[in-house]
C-alpha cells in the first residue's frame, strides 16, 4: 500500500470513530453520565458552599440521668448538664405536596417520597425503585435517586423514638415491634470495607449503609445476601451532606457547610456519658482553644463529620484510616478484640432500646470499626449505635467508655 492510500485509510478510520462517538453521545440520557457501583447509579455531588449542609435538630426535648430516670433540665455546672435538649438547634420544617405524594424539607432543600412501596430489595436492585419513579414522573419529577447516608439521616427524629422519624409527614408501615425493628432503608453509600475485613481474618460480604428508622441505628448491611431492605427516594440539593472544611491553624477546623467548628484532636481517653458531658464544661472553664461554648455534639452533628469514603479496613489502601477527614486526628486504640482501631465517640443524645424502655442509653458514632467485641467489623466505620450511659447498668453492654470530640457553633 502506497503512502497516500495508507493516509486516506487512516483518515477514514478516524472519521468513522468520530461518527461512532457522536452517535453514542447523542443516544445517551442524562442519567448515563452518573457513575455506577454495581447496578446502582451514584449521582455525582455538587460542590459545598457556606451553609449548604444545615444540620436539622434531633427534636429531643427530655433530660435523663445515667440510669435513664427523667430529670429536670440540669443547671450549668451540675451533673448531666449539656444534653441535646439543652441547646437550640434548627427545628425541622416540612411541607406536604398538594397531591400527597411528596414532602419538601424546607431546611435541607431535599424533597422526599412521603410513602414507599411494600417491596424489599438488595442494594443494587434498589435502582429499579428510582427508575420507576422517574419513568412515571412521580410527584411531577424525573430526578429521583437513592439518598446518601447523610441525606437519609437528616430525616432522623428522636421526639418519640421507635420509629425515629416524624410520622406526621413520613409513613412507616409495621404491624408489630418486631417488624418495626427491621424498618431499614438503603442509602447509596457503599461501605469501603467488607464485613470482618480485619488483618489476618477472612473478609466477608460487601456492605452498604442504611438507616433503621425502627431502632434508630445507622449500620452497614450485606448488599446481596441475607435480608433485603426498603427504599425511600429523594431529589434536590446535591450539595447536601458535602463538607467544606477550613483549617483555622489554631487547633480548630471549621465546616463552613454546616456552620460548626471542631477541635482537630479528640480528648484522648475513654469515659462514661456523664463524664463526657462534664468534659465539655471543664474545657469551657479553661477557654479551650480560645472558646468557652464547646458542647458534646448531638447525633446528627457528629454524624455530619463522618467521612464514609474512609475506614480502618478499607479494601483500597488509599482509604485506610479512621472514618474522618485526614485534617483531623483520632486516638489510636486497641478494640475489644485486641485489634488496632479507632474510638467510638459519645453524643449528647439519649437513646431508648425499645418502645417502652427508659433512656438509660446514649448514642455514639463509630469512627473505627463498629465491631462485635471480637474485633470483627460488624456494622462498618461510620455506624451510629447506642450503649449504656454507665458501666454495669444493664445487659448487652458493648463499649460504655467512649471518647469525646467537642463542637461549637460558628458565630
Amino acid at each position: 500500500m502506497d503512502m497516500k492510500a495508507k493516509k486516506n485509510k487512516n483518515i477514514t478510520l478516524i472519521l468513522a470513530l468520530f461518527l461512532f462517538l457522536q452517535l453514542s453521545l447523542a443516544g445517551c440520557k442524562k442519567d448515563d453520565y452518573s457513575t455506577t457501583s454495581g447496578d446502582l447509579q451514584i449521582v455525582p455531588r455538587s460542590a459545598a458552599s457556606t451553609g449548604s449542609y444545615p444540620i436539622v435538630g434531633t427534636s429531643q426535648t427530655g433530660f435523663w440521668d445515667g440510669t435513664g430516670s427523667k430529670i429536670t433540665a440540669p443547671a450549668l455546672g451540675a451533673a448531666f448538664y449539656g444534653q441535646d435538649a439543652q441547646f437550640n438547634h434548627t427545628t425541622p420544617s416540612y411541607t406536604k405536596s398538594s397531591d400527597g405524594l411528596t414532602v419538601k424539607d424546607e431546611v435541607t432543600g431535599l424533597t422526599w417520597q412521603k410513602s414507599y412501596d411494600s417491596g424489599t430489595y438488595y442494594w443494587a436492585a434498589s435502582q429499579t425503585v428510582a427508575d420507576n419513579l422517574n419513568t412515571q414522573k412521580y410527584g411531577g419529577f424525573s430526578d429521583w435517586r437513592l439518598p446518601t447516608i447523610k441525606e437519609l439521616y437528616s430525616l432522623w427524629n428522636s421526639s418519640t423514638g421507635w420509629p425515629w422519624i416524624d410520622t406526621k409527614y413520613f409513613s412507616i408501615t409495621y404491624s408489630s415491634e418486631q417488624e418495626l425493628s427491621h424498618a431499614i432503608f438503603w442509602s447509596s453509600d457503599k461501605y469501603t470495607g467488607v464485613m470482618g475485613n480485619v488483618s489476618g481474618e477472612t473478609p466477608g460480604s460487601e456492605l452498604a449503609f442504611g438507616v433503621n428508622f425502627g431502632t434508630g441505628h445507622i449500620k452497614s448491611y450485606s448488599i446481596s445476601v441475607g435480608p433485603k431492605h426498603q427504599v425511600r427516594c429523594v431529589r434536590g440539593n446535591l450539595a447536601y451532606g458535602v463538607n467544606l472544611f477550613q483549617n483555622n491553624n489554631d487547633g480548630t477546623i471549621s465546616d463552613l457547610a454546616t456552620g460548626l467548628m471542631w477541635p482537630k484532636v479528640d480528648n484522648g481517653s475513654g469515659m462514661d456519658w456523664e463524664h463526657a458531658l462534664a468534659y465539655a464544661q471543664i474545657q469551657n472553664k479553661d477557654n479551650y482553644l480560645g472558646h468557652n461554648d464547646w458542647r458534646l455534639p448531638n447525633t446528627k452533628e457528629l454524624q455530619s463529620l463522618v467521612d464514609y469514603t474512609r475506614s480502618p479496613g478499607a479494601t483500597n489502601p488509599a482509604n485506610v484510616g479512621p472514618a474522618i477527614n485526614a485534617m483531623f486526628s483520632c486516638t489510636a486504640i486497641l478494640n475489644d478484640g485486641g485489634k488496632a482501631d479507632y474510638p467510638y465517640y459519645w453524643t449528647s443524645t439519649s437513646a431508648i432500646a425499645n418502645p417502652t424502655g427508659t433512656y438509660n442509653n446514649a448514642w455514639y458514632v463509630a469512627f473505627g470499626r463498629a465491631e462485635n467485641g471480637s474485633g470483627e467489623d460488624l456494622h462498618g466505620a461510620g455506624a451510629v449505635r447506642f450503649d449504656k450511659k454507665t458501666v454495669g447498668t444493664g445487659e448487652g453492654e458493648e463499649r460504655v467508655l467512649n471518647y469525646v470530640r467537642l463542637v461549637r457553633t460558628i458565630k
